[in-house]
């Protein structure tokens, strides 16, 4: 997980979260800590989930056609991704919403914003724009409402159109705590440091 940089941006985003929820400041190493001990834990409050579950980028650059020549399922790459949309995939990623029933769902990258409402059933949900401007890079947040789950659908955190500097990581998980309060953090309000609700 460590060679991947969205995880530690990841981290980044909930360390900011967690010190807003808890009026501390953010430390220039908060999100190392978050990420050796708290992302992802398992008995931690958040989560991650790929819409599409198989790297668009394979190992050392392989072409999808040679990677998955022997499963006619996933070729041509277009197949498995309709597979993922029609079949039981984005059924399956609500199903676990509706269950575990998230105060926030961030979904990274704009260019799945119809995938994201499709999986998630968003058609029928409030919506509206926030600017994430923390200085002179703003970032525009599709926000959308409905079960009381609120779903932010954003950059990536990777490209010159991303999420890409500290400034506006921690200027998103300062705005995601909009929805949150100390409880989320049950561990943290008894003396020990866990991590708050997320999903992708």
């Amino acid at each position: 997980m460590e060679r991947w940089q969205s995880h530690q941006r990841i981290a980044r985003i909930m360390a900011a979260a967690r010190a807003q929820v808890f009026n501390t400041a953010i430390g220039e190493q908060d999100w190392k800590q978050y990420f050796d001990h708290h992302l992802y834990a398992p008995h931690g409050a958040e989560f991650k989930l790929s819409l599409f579950p198989l790297p668009a980028r394979l190992i050392n650059q392989t072409p999808w056609s040679k990677a998955f020549r022997d499963q006619p399922e996933l070729l041509p790459r277009q197949r498995y991704l309709d597979l993922c949309r029609e079949g039981r995939r984005f059924a399956f990623i609500d199903a676990i919403r509706r269950r575990w029933k998230p105060k926030v769902v961030i979904c990274l990258g704009e260019r799945h914003a119809e995938d994201f409402v499709q999986a998630f059933v968003l058609a029928q949900a409030r919506a509206t724009d926030h600017v994430l401007q923390p200085a002179d890079q703003p970032k525009t947040l599709r926000v959308l409402e409905r079960d009381g789950t609120t779903w932010l659908i954003c950059p990536p955190l990777a490209g010159a159109a991303g999420l890409m500097s500290d400034v506006l990581l921690d200027a998103m998980g300062q705005y995601i705590t909009r929805w949150l309060q100390p409880d989320d953090f049950p561990e943290l309000s008894t003396g020990a440091e866990e991590p708050i609700a997320r999903a992708s």
